[in-house]
């Protein structure tokens, strides 16, 4: 399993596993940000990275993706790992689509995820393809960008600002 959680999230609203042997999880923490430019904890490549691996080391099984949306970060996560597994960015969305139709991969892991795949901008290139004949998808990314933007005290600041969740956070809803 994969975890995708927001970098403060409160505990009872964490997925663990107090059975042992547990399965294999993989636990990471940023925000669901698309933008680059913000010093918010949003993903790394190192991040990114270790995603890809846990999907490579799982390549034979099924790996479930979870996070509190299960739509920005987990399809981000699964089109990196599915584009890894697939040598293509398009197959990739076409299978990521045909499993979670509701997906919209966050696109900092795309980016992220060209740039360790080395696969020349074809995640984002696949994205932008999409978009344009998906207008639902870019009404998405607007609305998104514009809540981050009008409610940035909701998101946590990256660990080089801070490492003090901010107050409100967990009534926000989100």
């Amino acid at each position: 399993m994969l975890t995708l959680e927001d970098p403060s999230c409160a505990k009872r609203n964490q997925l663990r596993f107090h059975v042992k042997p547990a399965p294999d999880h993989l636990i990471m923490h940023f925000e669901d940000i698309d933008d680059d430019e913000y010093d918010y904890a949003i993903a790394t490549e190192d991040d990114v990275k270790a995603i890809i691996d846990f999907g490579c080391k799982h390549v034979r099984n099924s790996i479930l993706i979870h996070c509190f949306h299960g739509i920005g970060r987990s399809g981000g996560a699964a089109l990196a790992i599915l584009t890894d597994q697939l040598c293509n960015a398009h197959l990739a969305l076409d299978a990521l689509l045909s499993i979670k139709p509701d997906s919209v991969p966050n696109l900092r892991v795309a980016r992220l995820a060209d740039a360790v795949l080395k696969t020349d901008g074809a995640i984002i290139a696949a994205l932008d393809e999409w978009t344009e004949k998906t207008p639902s998808v870019a009404d998405f990314r607007q609305q998104k960008r514009a809540f981050f933007k009008a409610n940035k005290n909701l998101y946590s600041l990256s660990a080089t600002h801070s490492l003090i969740p901010h107050a409100g956070r967990e009534s926000a809803g989100r």
